[in-house]
């Protein structure tokens, strides 16, 4: 599967996918975009910003852009493991403002090879005419975090100090945002986005995953390869490949099968992590008594390196919070 940290996955690059996204997400599933109308966007028109690589909270899943009817769409999927980004706003403005100036640089340069700007005018100090218009982009973020939802600001105002005499000379930007934990329903999806949302945002709800899954057995049980490897990324959830199932050729996953494994594989998780929290808080209380780590590990009969674990997840929390302690020691 690879690391996730690393993973560029290319989901998107179907057009049917990428329409499907759109449509579900700004349009409330009436099919506005179609596939047959999406190209691929001039890359000198395009700013994919980099520097959210540079936080380990923040990982793009994926990042693709395509022309339609003379607009540029640019999504930006994320997956989150705990943080929501809350510079979102301010990645999304300086993404879009690039784009405009790159189209701007290529007009610029269009009209210097023409030299159809009069020398000393304002269109020629300007670098354009004054009926030169621009492509527009529109940017939508997809939120694909496990653990809970976005709960960061949606538009510039709310992250401002602003006196409210002075908002309305503050020019705002919304973000285009979708939260699949805002949603109980996917019926606006057609493609395996459907399926995706409906894994991410039932997650930990594995009865009512379980409803989902027979009601739309069909599409469960003849999961394509390409859905298959999005979930196991995004979801962090292991396929195996005994549950592949060969059609007409085609490499399908019977994610339905899939899931009755895992279920089974989560009552032992669940019997492990309630060990751990035993173990965790027991130390805690010998910890409150002064004991070393080596005598804790005898009296414990535990492995040293083990208890040397659980004394440092507890020094990074700073108390003896054994909820705490423990989803440190599930993140190492």
């Amino acid at each position: 599967m690879g690391r996730s940290d690393d993973y560029q996955f290319d989901y998107l690059d179907d057009n049917n996918r990428f329409a499907d996204q759109v449509n579900g997400a700004l349009f409330h599933g009436r099919q506005v975009v179609k596939p047959e109308e999406l190209e691929p966007a001039d890359a000198q028109f395009v700013y994919l910003g980099k520097e959210a690589g540079k936080h380990r909270s923040f990982k793009t899943i994926v990042d693709k852009t395509r022309l339609w009817r003379g607009s540029l769409i640019h999504i930006l999927a994320v997956e989150n493991q705990t943080f929501v980004d809350y510079h979102m706003v301010f990645r999304n403005m300086l993404t879009e403002s690039l784009s405009y100036h790159r189209q701007w640089e290529h007009k610029k340069k269009a009209h210097e090879c023409t030299q159809d700007l009069r020398v000393g005018t304002d269109e020629f100090f300007s670098g354009m005419t004054k009926d030169d218009k621009f492509m527009p982009v529109i940017t939508l973020v997809v939120y694909c975090g496990r653990r809970r939802p976005w709960d960061g600001v949606r538009c510039l105002h709310e992250l401002l100090e602003i006196n409210e005499d002075m908002k309305e000379f503050v020019t705002n930007y919304k973000l285009n945002l979708y939260d699949c934990h805002e949603h109980d329903t996917f019926d606006e999806y057609h493609t395996g986005l459907r399926q995706l949302f409906e894994v991410v945002r039932y997650g930990n709800d594995k009865e009512e995953l379980k409803r989902i899954m027979e009601e739309n057995k069909e599409a469960y049980s003849r999961m394509d390869s390409e859905t298959k490897e999005l979930l196991e990324v995004v979801a962090r959830i292991k396929i195996k490949e005994k549950n592949k199932v060969m059609r007409n050729e085609e490499e399908t996953y019977d994610l339905c099968k899939a899931f009755v494994d895992m279920k089974l594989e989560g009552v032992e998780e669940g019997r492990r992590e309630g060990m751990q929290y035993q173990l965790v808080r027991t130390v805690c209380i010998k910890l409150r008594k002064n004991k070393p780590a080596e005598i804790i590990a005898d009296e414990l009969e535990e492995e040293l390196s083990e208890i040397k674990k659980v004394i440092e997840a507890q020094r990074q929390v700073g108390s003896y919070d054994v909820k705490r302690i423990c989803a440190v020691l599930m993140e190492q």
